[in-house]
Parts: C-alpha cells; structure tokens; sequence
C-alpha cells in the first residue's frame, strides 16, 4: 500500500476499547465539549473554542485536507459507550519523503486512561504499514509533561528544541520540541 491508497476510503481502525472513524457533523457538539476545555487547549495552538459552530467548522477544515490528501484525523470513540473521547491523527503529509506528524487531543474525563496511546499506536501502525511512512513526528511544548510521556511512552524520541519556532497568536512565538519515530525502531 501506499499513502495515496488511505486516501482512496477514509479508514475506520478498532482497538480494543476505541473505534477511531471519520468524523461527522454530528460529532460537533461533542467535539465542542472537548476543545472549549481549556485545560484540554492549553497546550493547543489556537484558543479554546466558544460555540459549537467552531466544532463544526474545524471538522470540515479536517475533511477539506483528507479530501485534498493534506491530513487525516479520526475521531476516537469508546466502544463501551460509543462516546467521543477525542481525535488523533496525521498532518503535514509528506508522500515523497515518507514522512507525516501526528497531533492529537483527549476530552479530560478521558484523561490518564491509556485511551491515547491505544488510539496513537493502531494509527501509528496504519502510518508504517499500510502508507509506507518512514518517519512519524510529533510537535510538543517543553512544559507539555504529560505529552512528553506519551510519545516516550510509545517509542518516539526526543531531536530536540525548535525555538520560537510557531507564531501561536496570541500566545505569541512558541518553543517547542521535535519528537519522531522512525519505521525502523517502530515494534511492529
């Protein structure tokens, strides 16, 4: 497989305890929820949201770039309730270098669950697998710990600090660390 073939039907992947699928526009009121949160954005390059037509906007901006092969993102719903949890996925896909970043969050009910690095390792095992990606990296701030951990947590490396490297508004030019993981040290 390649990278254009995930393009062709948005995947939907089952863990055991997740079902990461293509979002709706019924899933903008429980997106909402979880990006006006601001414990959830604080970490987040734009603020959090303040109504629901925000949610809904963001999810067609998601759909926009898989239409036009720029990002794939999920939704992650557990299967016990069939609640949104959060979202993960790729952007900045590269298909000629092979290469793709992940960003993610999770609905703070959700937190310290083991739900993320569930959901992170089944998309993370399509990325190798099933669109040939060689390199994976993520994009953290340095007081982010628990985000850190995450990605640790789950084989990715940390290459170092990208100083004021974004201009986040607002929240003004921002450091932030590059982790990646390579296919190679990936346990697949």
């Amino acid at each position: 497989m390649s990278i254009d073939s995930v393009f062709q039907s948005m995947p939907r992947l089952d863990t055991k305890r997740l079902i990461l699928h293509r979002l709706q526009e019924t899933d903008s009121q429980a997106l909402f929820r979880i990006l006006a949160d601001d414990e959830v954005t604080r970490y987040y390059d734009d603020s959090s949201f303040t109504h629901v037509s925000q949610a809904s906007d963001q999810i067609k901006s998601w759909e926009n770039g898989f239409t036009h092969r720029r990002c794939i993102r999920w939704g992650i719903t557990r299967k016990e309730d069939g609640l949104l949890a959060g979202t993960c996925g790729y952007y900045g896909i590269h298909p000629w270098h092979m290469r793709a970043s992940i960003g993610y969050e999770l609905g703070r009910p959700y937190w310290r669950q083991g739900l993320m690095s569930e959901a992170l390792n089944a998309i993370i095992d399509l990325g190798f697998r099933d669109m040939s990606l060689n390199r994976i990296d993520a994009l953290v701030m340095p007081d982010n710990a628990t985000s850190i951990r995450l990605l640790e947590k789950i084989g990715f490396k940390n290459e170092g600090l990208l100083r004021e490297y974004e201009n986040w508004g607002d929240k003004g030019f921002t450091d932030l660390y590059i982790f990646s993981l390579l296919r190679y040290y990936a346990h697949l």
